[in-house]
């Protein structure tokens, strides 16, 4: 096996590697393959793990997924400088005017879960930063939730006031569908996701270098202090392309093949062989990438950057073959041996007063079954939606089922009683809510295992953030698995179909 891997690198360091890939890539996909793939990608946590995987994935990667990812002609704008837009008091505002600058550019919203931690530390950034060189543009936007409802004037106060922020508020914007600000068209078309290029969630970040090229794009999660090694290299320099091949998100990458690897003995070998080899190639492109950013002579700094694209082209290619092995797995473990729990109804779990409950007085309901939380910016619009589900369709057999869990975020720190009292004080909720649980990791819940492995995301089956929501028919199987930022009423049409109601 270890002859096998030494073969491996050797090739990835010839002038073949791009070859091998495709080859590998060309192979695998086969009707079968796609046909595992496509049950694992629909409805999956896509948004949140496209954007967490960095967009040095996401280049390469639409090429073989979109036809018309670039821009239309050469008249089209070639950078965030060529736009204008529009200030908070309604005064046009040429984004020339930054030229020489580094641009963090934020979607922002007054009443999200993430408005004080975001406005804080771009604050602490800009005050750190402005004076070398960073200018941050918030752009605010009420598509998420409507969680910034109030006029310019009001956003601009509670910015100011609350957060002290000093850097230029905008014209409230949409910033996807077909109302979109031009400048965020254009951020989009640069650094999409992995399969589309919506925004989808309040305080996505856009890093833009001085010539007003996008260089990277962040979760909404993403913490802006966490950006600060990326935004200061920037603006100590103008070689951008540079560090736009850089480690930070080719360890970010390697990561995710890590995850899989810690359960190496369920894996089949092919899916194991490829996870070697993305962690080869990953560090074969950190020691291309370090030995680029030292060379001066530019005959030798183009060869060295050629070598890092092609190993960036590569290890592309071989995540997606991976994404491809990761889908097949979870098919074929998902009709392993019938020991294994096979509904929803074969599990015990604990009611908020750490009762037990058998799930199989569920048999014959279509349930809904939802992470949630009390202290996250979407608590109030999907408890909100969960009670008019309820009341709708419970008497015609649904059931929802809500498990608190404190992971993401921090959100959700009460005891069971603090918890229902809360759901039950504030939002008058009827439906069950159970014991505090875990999610994912080691102390992950038996039920969500067998849930996320029923509907796995891509490159992995972990739960995002709060309010992930499943549907699961009468007979206990789990049927579809829906986003965190997915509105409980936009599952009504499914849940109808489950339900047998026209």
């Amino acid at each position: 096996m270890l002859c096998s891997f030494s073969r491996i690198r050797s090739l990835f360091l010839s002038h073949k590697t791009l070859n091998f890939s495709s080859f590998l890539l060309s192979k695998y996909l086969s009707f079968n393959s796609k046909q595992a793939l496509l049950p694992s990608l629909h409805n999956s946590p896509v948004s949140f793990i496209s954007l967490s995987l960095g967009t040095e994935c996401s280049r390469p990667l639409l090429s073989y997924l979109r036809f018309n990812h670039s821009m239309a002609s050469q008249s089209s704008p070639q950078s965030v400088h060529d736009f204008t837009v529009k200030d908070a008091r309604d005064n046009d505002v040429d984004l020339s005017i930054y030229r020489g600058k580094v641009l963090l550019i934020v979607n922002v919203a007054s009443q999200c879960g993430l408005t004080n931690s975001n406005y804080t530390e771009l604050t602490q950034l800009y005050e750190k930063y402005r004076d070398q060189g960073l200018e941050i543009l918030a752009f605010p936007c009420n598509q998420f939730g409507s969680q910034e409802p109030g006029s310019n004037e009001q956003i601009m106060e509670f910015a100011c006031t609350r957060f002290k922020a000093e850097y230029p508020i905008f014209d409230k914007v949409d910033v996807n569908g077909k109302n979109a600000a031009p400048i965020y068209k254009f951020l989009k078309s640069s650094k999409g996701g992995v399969f589309g290029d919506s925004i989808k969630w309040n305080f996505s970040k856009f890093l833009v270098d001085k010539d007003g090229k996008v260089v990277d794009r962040y979760a909404p999660t993403t913490s802006p202090l966490s950006i600060e090694v990326r935004s200061g290299s920037s603006i100590h320099s103008s070689k951008m392309s540079r560090n736009s091949w850089g480690l930070h998100n080719c360890s970010m990458h390697a990561s995710i093949v890590k995850s899989s690897l810690r359960n190496v003995a369920s894996c089949k070998q092919e899916c194991f062989l490829v996870s070697v080899c993305i962690l080869l190639l990953a560090d074969e492109r950190d020691e291309a990438f370090l030995q680029y950013d030292g060379q001066t002579d530019t005959c030798d700094a183009k060869t060295q950057s050629a070598k890092v694209k092609t190993l960036n082209s590569c290890f592309t290619l071989l995540l997606l073959l991976h994404l491809l092995l990761s889908a097949s797995l979870a098919s074929s473990m998902a009709t392993q041996t019938s020991k294994n729990p096979e509904s929803v109804h074969d599990f015990t779990v604990k009611d908020a007063k750490g009762n037990d409950v058998d799930l199989s007085i569920f048999k014959g309901k279509v349930l809904l079954i939802v992470n949630v939380a009390s202290k996250c910016g979407m608590t109030k619009s999907n408890y909100t939606e969960f009670n008019q589900l309820y009341e709708r369709y419970k008497d015609q057999g649904l059931e929802i089922l809500a498990f608190p869990c404190n992971q993401f975020g921090e959100e959700e720190p009460g005891t069971n009683d603090q918890i229902t009292d809360f759901v039950c004080t504030r939002f008058k909720s009827e439906f069950p809510i159970f014991d505090k649980i875990d999610v994912n990791g080691e102390n992950a819940s038996p039920l969500y295992k067998f849930l996320k492995l029923g509907k796995w995301g891509i490159f992995g089956d972990d739960i995002q953030w709060n309010f992930a929501k499943f549907l699961v028919n009468k007979d206990g199987q789990v049927v579809d698995r829906y986003y965190p930022t997915t509105s409980p009423l936009s599952l009504e049409r499914d849940i109808k179909q489950l339900l047998q109601i026209s």
